[in-house]
């Protein structure tokens, strides 16, 4: 196991939407499958990610986000899409609105197979806010942002677990898989939708970071730590080995002080 900087080849696939989100908070893990050629979703296997979606850790953390806010939001309706749906990939999500249909929150699950630009599965699970105005309005004037470190550790974590577990299981028991080369996690937090000015906003301006201490780096749209470690992880372990990677990337972006305690 080791944590690292270094962004993934697919660290910014899926990210072509129109508009950009407001924030992005992402887990997307590789998977250097063996025998990943061979892989297909079955019909079986589609209809129970799709009776999960509703109920599984992604709309928790979304439905977590607002009932925190004093609203009751919830990631109940997903639908297929916007990217690839066949038998060698899904894509799924759920958009929550405000009541005059800006989207405000997006939770999105996608998972392909290698392709021709590809080595390896990846599978990645987004919450996205998309819109803090219409946020605040379908929470009923509660305002949604800044969210705090520990709001963003939750739904890392709930991420994670999406990718890792739930995802992969469209291709079968994921234990049968063996790698051909390390599997890796991404998380990464990013601000996308540019203002006036034509950049993305900083990110303290959506997340508030004091429990990480203060940064001895300027303002920065994204940050982000890749795992180097078995995806398949208990609870207990993939919060301690979650928390632990955080650390290590709030240092290296500035956050000297950060403890394992504070994230």
């Amino acid at each position: 196991m080791r944590f690292g900087l270094e962004q993934t080849r697919s660290a910014r696939r899926w990210t072509s939407q129109a508009p950009q989100p407001q924030l992005r908070l992402r887990a997307l893990v590789t998977l250097p499958w063996s025998d990943a050629c061979a892989l297909e979703i079955t019909r079986a296997r589609r209809q129970d990610l799709e009776q999960q979606l509703p109920y599984g850790a992604l709309a928790g953390a979304v439905t977590m986000l607002s009932t925190r806010r004093g609203g009751d939001l919830r990631a109940a309706r997903w639908q297929a899409g916007p990217h690839d749906n066949s038998l060698h990939a899904a894509s799924y999500t759920s958009v929550i609105a405000a009541p005059d249909g800006r989207p405000a929150v997006t939770a999105a699950a996608m998972i392909a197979l290698p392709g021709v630009m590809d080595s390896a599965a990846v599978s990645c699970a987004d919450v996205l806010i998309e819109d803090t105005a219409a946020w605040t309005t379908a929470l009923g004037g509660h305002r949604g942002v800044p969210l705090d470190f520990e709001e963003v550790q939750d739904v890392l974590f709930h991420a994670w677990e999406t990718a890792a577990e739930l995802l992969p299981a469209v291709f079968g028991d994921p234990a049968l898989r063996r790698w051909t080369a390390p599997p890796t996690t991404e998380l990464r937090l990013s601000t996308e939708r540019h203002d006036d000015t034509g950049a993305a906003p900083a990110l303290p301006s959506v997340v508030d970071f004091s429990a990480l201490g203060p940064s001895s780096r300027g303002p920065r749209q994204e940050m982000a730590v890749t795992i180097t470690a078995e995806p398949s992880l208990r609870r207990a372990e993939r919060q301690d080995l979650m928390r632990r990677a955080l650390v290590h990337m709030a240092r290296a972006f500035g956050h000297l002080h950060a403890e394992v305690g504070l994230a």
